[in-house]
Order: structure tokens, then C-alpha cells, then sequence
């Protein structure tokens, strides 16, 4: 396959670079609090998530198909890396250290592999309200266990049972100077965001203007409380900030996979991909329908697969593309993925001639970006709309998003998963059956419970709306009988398969023993409209040997010819 950049770089054009520096910048500066919160969120330091915002995105900018999407960690997959790594070792030592690099590494392999093998259809396992239930609820958690560093309190969970569980304990923690520090500098976020937008248009500023005001001020906003907590609350110990950095320089390490690490972390990697990814391809796809643009699902995959491994090489942490990045990254303007390798040029110049100033940010305010980034997450009206269409996937809302709190964001997604196979199931388990009738003067044949039809006295027509295998194709012959009640002179019955993309041996073997309990009751079987696929399936079992006529091409054909036997046969 063709490189993604050698499709775009070719045609690059002086006027895109424009958009593309302008935008760089604005990410830029959100992706440096951004990174660094999110390795604090990761129990990580903060160094891991400013190259985890620069790495990957270099790579992204070689093999992605999205040309806006911004890749670097994210609030979802850093909670996730935490949840998996916190029983293996004690944060922030060595130990814990090297096991993300090794998690980032066997996700990254993953994604890699899915990409390479075109899996990504694999994640269509997931449905939509399962997902966005998915992201509620971890948004949810998320900000619940970043209140502790937001009030500087120990107050540390994994959970929902746990995190009020620690809560008692942690309330007596509080005291007044840390616990307004961190409330007014939550206050202050929130306020440089849409408050500000809305001010500053109220004074005649353009909303172009403001929107770039309010995405740099989150960044003053920040670099202004580390100097008040240096200055003027220095004698509150209480108050922690990120502290003297290394060598700023980046220094590549090959991760360690064992048969220990591997054992314990591939389903973690696995499902922090997964996770990642869904995220991603989703604002990825959104903004590429917008611009008339096409996404590859499996080339995305391997571009973020070798993100992540790029990450891991430098110490690094899971990354994917990331909703507020990217909808940043495409209103400021960027045209191509050359924004991103801008962003990741502007990131290192910071690191090498700003880390003074970087570790002086307090961490309860890096504590409160992760709060407000995530809580505009939650979305009560999707909750709403899923349950307005259909009560089962609000259901199945509610339950992801439940199960995330009480279990965590890992088994959240994995009971995810298993939701939504489970909704598969119970959509397909009891499938729409419907008696059809002919509309008189036509050769259409619909519902004869909506519409007034004729049909033969001795023929009933069954329309079969779903595909038939093991957990649905014994309901189906129950549902079939059941209808037969109402017409006692049936001699013929029509089972059209329209609707019907597949079968499986279990479906067949239930057709066949149908077909012998009918002929005992003295009526035959036919099916009529079979899809070629279906028909390939069916012409390596005995069924077709043994059904009294040959498939029928339509519905028409059928009671035609079944009406008068003398008339030719247009059967197939």
C-alpha cells in the first residue's frame, strides 16, 4: 500500500503552510499542560507525556490517513495504563516505569497487527451507545480520582466503591489555603474557556480571536500559579509542583517484553488500544465527512500502532488521537499532517528552553485540567437520544457507563464488548417475521397485516427479515408454526429469504427437520428470493436434494407457479 504522505506531501502548496503553522502553534500550547497532566493521570513523569506528544506524532504524520488528526496521550487510555500498572508496582519507581513502556509497546503491536491483517472491522464489536457509555463513565471516574491532587489530599481509587470508601479519610485531609488553591484554579480553567469567548465577543473581539485567547490561556493560567505558589504560598508544602526535570534531551530505550510482562499485560494493551482507537477513528471520521475526505480504518490502525511503539522507545505512554486535539487541531486551521510534525517541533523547543518554568506548574491545577477535559466527556444527551430509539441500547448505555465506575475502565470495556455482542444476540434471537400477501394488479407482495392482499387459499408466504444461525433459527420455525394456526388449508408454504445475507449449519439442520415435520402435516416447502451468498452455503448441505422444487427467483414466480402446476415452471 501506497504511503499515506507520499499522497499529500507531493501536492503540498505554500498557502496551506500558513494554516498548518497557525494551528501547530495553538495545539502546541494545549498539548503541553495537556501532557503533562495526563502523566500525572498515568502515575508517569511528567516528562512521559510531553514525548509522548512528540514521537508519535512524527510517525502519525508518516503513515495517517486523517490530515487533522492530533495525536498524544489521552485522559481514557492514561487512566487505563493506570489501572493496569498500579497492582504490578509501585508507582513512579523503575519497575512501574518500564512496564508502561512494555504496555505502550504490545498495545502499539497490536494496533500494528490489526492494520496489517485489515482487521478493522473488528471494531464494529463495539456499538455506539456501548461506547459513548463507555467514555461517560470513564470521564466520570477520571475527574472523581484526580479530586484528590485538585485538593492536594491523598485520596487515591481505582474505582467508584473504593473512591467513597477513601473518602471520609480524606475530607479530614483538607485544609483551607490548598483545598482554594486548587477550587479557584479549577474556576479559572473553566472561566478562560467558553466564559471567555463570550466576554471578549461582547467587547467586539472576532470569534476567531477569542477562541485563540482562550486556548493560551489555560497555559498563563497555569505558568501564573506555579509563581504565586513560588512566591507567595512557598511556606504550603502541601501544594505540590512537577518539580526539577531531567535532561530534556530524548534518549531511546528498547522496552523489555517478558513472559511475565506479556502475561499480565497483553489483555490491558489489547483493550487500552481498542480503546484508543475507537476514540480516535470516531472525531477522525467526523471531521473527514466534513472536509469530503476518506479515512482508512486499517490504516489508521497501523499508523497509531506505530505511535504507540514509538512511544514506547522513548519512555513514553499510550497515545491516540484525541477529541479536543483534534477538533482544536482542524478549526485552527491545519490542512495536512505536516501540523503535526510542527506541533512536535514546538513542543521539543519548549522542553529544551522552558523546563524551568515547567516545573514550577502546581500539580492540583494539572489535576484540574484533567477534570475539566474530561468532564466535557459526559454526555447526557446521547444517553437520552439511545434511550428515546431504542430501550435497549439506552440500557445498554446505562450499564457500560455503571459497570465502568463500579469495576474500572479495563473490565468496563471488556463488559463493553460483551454488551454489545450480548445486544447482537438479542436483536437477531427474535427476528421480524411477516405473512405476505400480494397487492392485487401487482406482482409486489407485502405485510398482510398493514395492506389488503390476495394470496391462494392453500399457499402461505413467510418473509424472513434476519439472517438465520444457531441463536435465532429455532425461533424462527416456532414463529412459523405459530402462523401456520391461522391457515388451516395450507398445502404450500413460502419462506422468502430477501432479507437473509446468511446461514450457519445450525440454521440449515433446523430448515430440514422443519421441512420433514411439514411434510408430515402434508405441506410442502419452498424458498424463494435467496441471495447468491446464501445459495453458495446452502449447495453444500442436502436441503436444496431435498426440497420439492428447485429455489424460486422471486415471491411472484412462486405462487404462480404453485397456483398452476400446468403452467411452465420459471423456478431456478
Amino acid at each position: 500500500m501506497k504511503l499515506p504522505i507520499l499522497q499529500w506531501l507531493p501536492n503540498y502548496r505554500r498557502e496551506l503552510a500558513y494554516g498548518d503553522l497557525g494551528a501547530s502553534i495553538i495545539v502546541a500550547l494545549l498539548l503541553i499542560p495537556q501532557g503533562l497532566a495526563y502523566a500525572q493521570l498515568a502515575g508517569l513523569p511528567a516528562l512521559a507525556g510531553i514525548y509522548a506528544s512528540i514521537a508519535p506524532v512524527l510517525i502519525y504524520a508518516l503513515l495517517g490517513s486523517s490530515m487533522t488528526q492530533s495525536v498524544g496521550p489521552m485522559a481514557i487510555t492514561s487512566a487505563m495504563a493506570a489501572t493496569a500498572l498500579m497492582p504490578l508496582a509501585p508507582v513512579g519507581s523503575a519497575s512501574y516505569i518500564a512496564l508502561a513502556s512494555t504496555l505502550t509497546l504490545i498495545s502499539g503491536l497490536f494496533m500494528l497487527s490489526f492494520g496489517s491483517f485489515k482487521l478493522g472491522k473488528l471494531t464494529r464489536i463495539l456499538s455506539i451507545p456501548v461506547i459513548q457509555g463507555f467514555s461517560a463513565g470513564t470521564a466520570l471516574l477520571i475527574a472523581l480520582t484526580q479530586i484528590g491532587a485538585l485538593l492536594s489530599v491523598s485520596w487515591h481509587s481505582s474505582n467508584l466503591i473504593d473512591w467513597l470508601i477513601a473518602a471520609p479519610a480524606a475530607l479530614q485531609q483538607l485544609s483551607v489555603i490548598p483545598t482554594l488553591f486548587g477550587l479557584m484554579g479549577l474556576a479559572l480553567l473553566w472561566a478562560s474557556g467558553s466564559p471567555t469567548i463570550s466576554l471578549l465577543q461582547r467587547w467586539g473581539i472576532s470569534f476567531k480571536i477569542a477562541q485563540l485567547i482562550s486556548r493560551v490561556l489555560p497555559l498563563l493560567v497555569l505558568i501564573l500559579a506555579g509563581l504565586v505558589l513560588q512566591f507567595g504560598l512557598s511556606n504550603h508544602p502541601q501544594i505540590h509542583i512537577i518539580g526539577t526535570l531531567p535532561s530534556a534531551g530524548l534518549s531511546i530505550a528498547a522496552p523489555q517484553i517478558t513472559l511475565n510482562a506479556l502475561e499480565q499485560l497483553w489483555l490491558p494493551a489489547l483493550l487500552i488500544g481498542l480503546a484508543g482507537f475507537l476514540q480516535s477513528i470516531t472525531i477522525a471520521q467526523t471531521i473527514a465527512a466534513e472536509r469530503n475526505e476518506k479515512i482508512s480504518v486499517d490504516q489508521e490502525f497501523i499508523a497509531l500502532g506505530g505511535g504507540n511503539i514509538a512511544a514506547a522507545f522513548v519512555g513514553g505512554m499510550p497515545v491516540s488521537g484525541g477529541f479536543s486535539r483534534t477538533a482544536v487541531n482542524a478549526s485552527a486551521g491545519a490542512h495536512t499532517p505536516l501540523a503535526g510534525v510542527m506541533t512536535a517541533i514546538w513542543m521539543l523547543l519548549g522542553l529544551l528552553f522552558l523546563k524551568d518554568v515547567i516545573a514550577l506548574l502546581p500539580l492540583p491545577l494539572l489535576a484540574a485540567t484533567i477534570v475539566l477535559a474530561t468532564l466535557r466527556m459526559l454526555s447526557p444527551a446521547s444517553l437520552r437520544a439511545a434511550w428515546r430509539i431504542d430501550r435497549r441500547d439506552g440500557a445498554a448505555w446505562l450499564l457500560t457507563f455503571c459497570c465502568v465506575l463500579l469495576v474500572g475502565p479495563i473490565n468496563g470495556i471488556a463488559i463493553g464488548v460483551g454488551v454489545s455482542l450480548l445486544l447482537f444476540i438479542l436483536r437477531t434471537s427474535k427476528p421480524h417475521l411477516a405473512v405476505i400477501g400480494r397487492i392485487a394488479g401487482s406482482e409486489h407482495f407485502r405485510n398482510t397485516r398493514f395492506f389488503k392482499v390476495e394470496m391462494p387459499a392453500h399457499i402461505v408466504a413467510i418473509r424472513i427479515d434476519e439472517s438465520l444461525y444457531f441463536g435465532n433459527c429455532n425461533q424462527v420455525v416456532e414463529q412459523c408454526e405459530r402462523y401456520l394456526l391461522d391457515y388451516p388449508r395450507a398445502k404450500d408454504l413460502i419462506l422468502v429469504l430477501s432479507a437473509v445475507n446468511s446461514v450457519d449449519v445450525s440454521a440449515i439442520e433446523a430448515l430440514r427437520d422443519f421441512r420433514k415435520a411439514l411434510a408430515q402435516k402434508g405441506i410442502t416447502l419452498h424458498l424463494a428470493e435467496v441471495k447468491r451468498q446464501v445459495q453458495n452455503t446452502l449447495q453444500h448441505s442436502a436441503l436444496l436434494k431435498e426440497l420439492a422444487r428447485p429455489i424460486f427467483l422471486s415471491t411472484h414466480i412462486a405462487v404462480k407457479t404453485l397456483s398452476e402446476p400446468a403452467e411452465e415452471d420459471f423456478s431456478i
